[in-house]
């Protein structure tokens, strides 16, 4: 899924085209942008890593889930595959297969192989992911976490659907190193949420896992209600509220814009948060 641009474009033509001035003059820029034009420009950043990361997962997912269409969803090449996206990608909890009746098949790493032959609650992924590949919202692993996961199907060589290949994984650990070196040195700091208000990465790690929209720590704070119905409905945007500053200090003033990232029809907001 390609990230819709943060930069209005009249930004990003002003920055560019200054920018080729001053190179031709031999002139280098006093000091780097400031406020809005700062909040974008990192916004912009950790939103295209965000994304390649979660590319990454996908197609190593997809990779492995081709891979499987002669020898099937069982067996040493199984292992082989799922062993393979475990190693390539840190951020990963677990990867199974599991058949059109939801039993687990193969699993990795050696930990989740106590998955194997447990039928899972599964239907409505399987009756979706027969159609086209699938990322999921949070929900609790079979392990005892809370992840997401990337679904690719498996089809035979004759084209039957025999399964899928299930990459589970943290938000929060993918996110984090991202935005955090993102936003070293800088008074910024970053949210990722789901379109349903459940915070999938904060600074404040009290907040992540929680819903915003059923969530009694946000009650008292209806401008994060209307803030968080705003981003809902709007893939790139800008707004202010009142909440307490990182680490629940006072109360303070906040505003942010926001842009989107995602895969396969599932959609996180990415936003760069200023105390103001």
């Amino acid at each position: 899924m390609n990230r819709l641009p943060v930069l209005p474009l009249i930004i990003l033509a002003t920055l560019i085209l200054g920018a080729g001035c001053l190179e031709e003059q031999g002139v280098v820029p006093a000091t780097p942008p400031t406020g809005h034009a700062a909040m974008l420009l990192l916004l912009d950043d950790a939103a295209g890593k965000i994304q390649d990361a979660l590319n990454g997962l996908d197609q190593a997912t997809a990779g492995a889930a081709g891979a499987l269409e002669t020898p099937g969803i069982s067996g040493p090449v199984a292992d082989t595959e799922l062993g393979r996206i475990v190693a390539s990608q840190p951020v990963v909890q677990d990867v199974i297969t599991y058949n059109q009746d939801a039993v687990v098949l193969a699993a990795e790493p050696e930990a989740a192989k106590v998955l194997i032959g447990r039928v899972l609650d599964v239907q409505p992924t399987l009756q979706a992911v027969s159609e086209k590949p699938l990322m999921s919202a949070l929900f609790p692993l079979e392990r005892g976490r809370d992840g997401v996961a990337i679904v690719h199907p498996v089809f035979s060589a004759e084209g039957t659907f025999v399964g899928v290949v299930s990459t589970a994984f943290s938000p929060y650990e993918l996110v984090a190193p991202i935005v955090l070196n993102v936003s070293q040195g800088t008074p910024y700091s970053f949210m990722v949420v789901q379109t349903g208000g459940r915070v999938l990465y904060d600074p404040d790690p009290e907040e992540v896992g929680r819903e915003t929209f059923d969530e009694t720590m946000y009650a008292e704070f209806p401008e994060i209600i209307a803030f968080a119905r705003q981003y809902a409905g709007n893939r790139t945007g800008y707004g202010t509220y009142s909440f307490h500053s990182t680490g629940f200090g006072e109360v303070v003033r906040k505003e942010a814009f926001w842009t989107t990232v995602g895969l396969h029809g599932t959609e996180w907001r990415v936003m760069v948060i200023r105390e103001v």
